[in-house]
């Protein structure tokens, strides 16, 4: 898989979801240039930017914080639904960092973090929704460069001002026939030149969702698809100026949930899409994004939650869940980047992880099985919509 991958990540919290990726850039002049998930979108990216009139052009600061006050409010409307859902009356716990440490605190100018984590409800067996605001870092020589060498346009240097935000949501659930729940929107915004000439800002979205079933129920997959696929259809019809199509995003997010080593992918995907410039359009698209992840998923929730399931089915579950796990702690980037740090918040950085996980030694499916017939799809994923 083609990805650009530099050391700007922001993980404080629910890893992969709360990463802000120091990935092409776009701004007011528009510069050419980057890559994506594939070469495909890489180049379809950088032909759409040809063209600088077809994009609607916005100021990337005021953008980033009506962004940010977005992503706050979000949280706190989502955590409210989903403790609704769940109907144990287990309330989400809050771990507020920097700024938000206040738990009064509303400001979106200053950096910080929440933490939100949920455990031992009915329906969500661990949740965590996490918010995260990095305000005016300073970009270290190392990550400069990193980014220098990829963007040959840019002119970006040791000590300039970088800012992003980012909220991430991930549900395991209790009940094996209802499918966990990762999604995640992000905004990374650099400032170029001096303090005096705050020179160009330049901003990009990332982000997307997904399902990890344990046993595959053929029309929850194809519904929650659908809902994504509608949604991108209306933002990017045929020959849009961003060159985006749900097919491409679907493939993205194929591409990265895999584990290699086992030649399976996580789950059955979703959408995942990264450099998108920041512009009013794409801030529509990523706000639609954000707002029909509970839509998209609890009614899966309301189909299954009360199926019955044996102890044999809960185990499947468990082992599944150290698939979810093994793809963390080996695959994913934002995981170790966040614990090779110096002095890691290790409880952000793992926050995602499953309630309780299994492994089994050389653990064989049943022929014919429902474990079988998932295992099938996480080898040859399926187009679903």
């Amino acid at each position: 898989m083609m990805r650009l991958w530099t050391t700007l990540y922001l993980v404080v919290s629910a890893p992969l979801q709360i990463q802000c990726f120091a990935t092409p850039p776009f701004h007011n002049s528009i510069h050419r240039g980057g890559s994506s998930l594939t070469a495909s979108t890489s180049a379809n990216i950088d032909a759409s930017i040809n063209n600088e009139a077809s994009v609607h052009v916005v100021d990337s600061q005021d953008l980033f914080r009506q962004f940010a006050e977005f992503l706050r409010s979000h949280q706190a409307s989502m955590i409210e639904e989903i403790e609704r859902m769940d109907g144990s009356g287990e309330k989400f716990s809050r771990d507020g960092w920097g700024v938000f440490t206040d738990e009064s605190c509303t400001d979106v100018d200053g950096t910080g973090g929440i933490t939100r984590v949920i455990q031992g409800g009915d329906v969500v067996e661990k949740g965590a929704c996490s918010l995260t605001i990095i305000q005016n870092g300073k970009l270290t020589k190392e990550r400069a460069e990193t980014i220098s060498a990829r963007q040959k346009d840019l002119e970006v240097g040791e000590g300039d001002v970088y800012s992003a935000a980012a909220l991430s949501v991930v549900l395991h659930t209790r009940n094996p026939f209802v499918p966990t729940f990762r999604s995640d929107v992000r905004i990374f915004l650099v400032q170029t030149g001096s303090k005096e000439d705050k020179g160009t800002s330049v901003a990009w979205f990332g982000g997307g969702s997904d399902l990890t079933p344990y046993y595959l129920i053929d029309d929850d997959i194809t519904s929650f698809h659908m809902n994504l696929k509608s949604m991108c259809n209306a933002h990017f019809p045929p020959n849009n100026e961003y060159k985006l199509s749900y097919a491409q995003m679907k493939q993205n997010c194929d591409e990265y949930f895999y584990l290699p080593a086992r030649s399976e992918h996580r789950g059955t995907g979703g959408i995942f899409f990264d450099d998108l410039p920041a512009t009013q359009s794409s801030f529509d698209f990523v706000k639609d994004v954000a707002e029909g992840w509970m839509p998209s998923w609890l009614p899966i929730v309301e189909r299954n939650k009360e199926k019955e399931y044996s102890d044999q089915q809960k185990q499947w579950q468990c082992l599944r869940r150290g698939r979810y796990l093994e793809f963390n702690l080996l695959y994913d980037r934002g995981v170790k980047f966040g614990l090779a740090n110096a002095n890691p918040r290790v409880e952000g950085v793992m926050v995602s992880a499953p309630p309780m996980i299994a492994y089994e030694y050389n653990h064989v499916v049943e022929k014919g099985s429902e474990e079988e017939r998932l295992m099938e799809v996480l080898k040859r994923p399926r187009d679903w919509a």
